[in-house]
């Protein structure tokens, strides 16, 4: 990136920093700056918060600043050639069977070149303040096509720039509910496996195609017992009925899993919950009870967050698909 080399740089640190003492430090032009300091995301989760939490009093010229700090400019990224020379240690075949579905590699082997490896996504500002869903929109798609790649720094700044755009272009401090229902089901699905992963549980969340009844695969060995749980994960408004626990019942035949899960956005119907009562190998999961997984095993302040989860989840996730494919 554009960051001028100075000798004898003073490294802050960063953690230390109150926000507003922070903030005056980033809000210094990066070519005016003899010293380094990490900008291109919240220095602590603290300030993330923080900051969140005052938004709304904060000037749009700041907002702006720091979305273009967070959000990738265009360039390069200081671990480009590592990326690069590991590629062109594979054999011939294989480089071309990796860059055949990945434009990001082709530029990447071609460094010096006219197109640098990452494209900017700066742009975004000027869809604010009108459209703040289309610039989370383009975000999101802007990870998917290069979290693989994608340094955790870099990341992280990605998923506070979303948060930056909801906190203050979009409606906040809604409710748990509407909070998971305005995103996409499959990013509750990721959620929901972040928040077993975080438990301790292997995850494996299945293609959407292939999901064999269930959404996630999740398995644990302890010294007593191993436990392999296929969960369901049901993104509604309305409380989920009986049915529905009975189908999701009838896929613990399949990879021998020893009990099922149901988590859901809303609660569940008394012949739901009498049912599972009955069967004792299926745990029903609501909205509050969702909250307080999240709130002991994750983070206190997860919806904060939530971006960064999927995000950490979403990259996992596509690791193991060009494994699988590989």
């Amino acid at each position: 990136m554009k960051n001028r080399t100075v000798k004898n740089r003073r490294l802050i640190e960063h953690e230390k920093l109150s926000l507003n003492e922070w903030l005056d430090y980033i809000n210094i032009p990066r070519d005016d700056r003899d010293f380094d300091i990490l900008d291109c995301q919240f220095a602590t989760d603290a300030h993330l918060e923080e900051y969140i939490s005052i938004i709304q009093q904060r000037p749009d010229k700041e907002v702006k600043n720091l979305l273009s700090l967070f959000l990738i400019e265009g360039g390069h990224l200081g671990h480009d050639r590592q990326i690069r020379s590991s590629l062109l240690q594979k054999s011939i075949e294989e480089q071309e069977r990796l860059m055949s579905r990945s434009t990001f590699l082709q530029r990447i082997v071609r460094i010096g070149g006219k197109h640098p490896p990452w494209p900017s996504i700066q742009w975004i500002a000027d869809l604010l303040p009108e459209h703040p869903q289309q610039a989370i929109d383009a975000i999101n798609s802007y990870f998917q096509a290069h979290c693989a790649f994608m340094p955790d720094g870099r990341m992280h700044g990605m998923s506070d720039a979303e948060e930056i755009i909801r906190a203050k272009y979009m409606k906040h401090a809604l409710p748990i509910k509407h909070i998971l229902l305005d995103r996409a089901p499959r990013d509750f699905e990721l959620l929901v496996g972040y928040l077993y992963n975080q438990k301790g549980y292997s995850v494996e969340i299945t293609p959407r195609s292939k999901d064999g009844g269930y959404d996630i695969l999740a398995e644990t060995n302890s010294d007593r017992a191993h436990e392999r749980l296929h969960i369901e994960c049901k993104r509604y408004e309305q409380n989920i009925g009986v049915q529905i626990v009975r189908q999701v019942l009838g896929t613990l035949s399949v990879n021998n899993a020893t009990k099922a899960v149901i988590v859901a956005t809303t609660g569940f119907t008394q012949p739901a919950k009498d049912e599972a009562h009955k069967s004792k190998r299926i745990e029903l999961i609501d909205i509050n009870e969702f909250d307080s997984e999240m709130r002991e095993n994750v983070d206190y302040q997860w919806p904060l967050k939530i971006t960064r989860f999927l995000m950490d989840m979403q990259k996992t996730y596509n690791k193991s698909l060009q494994r699988t494919s590989s």
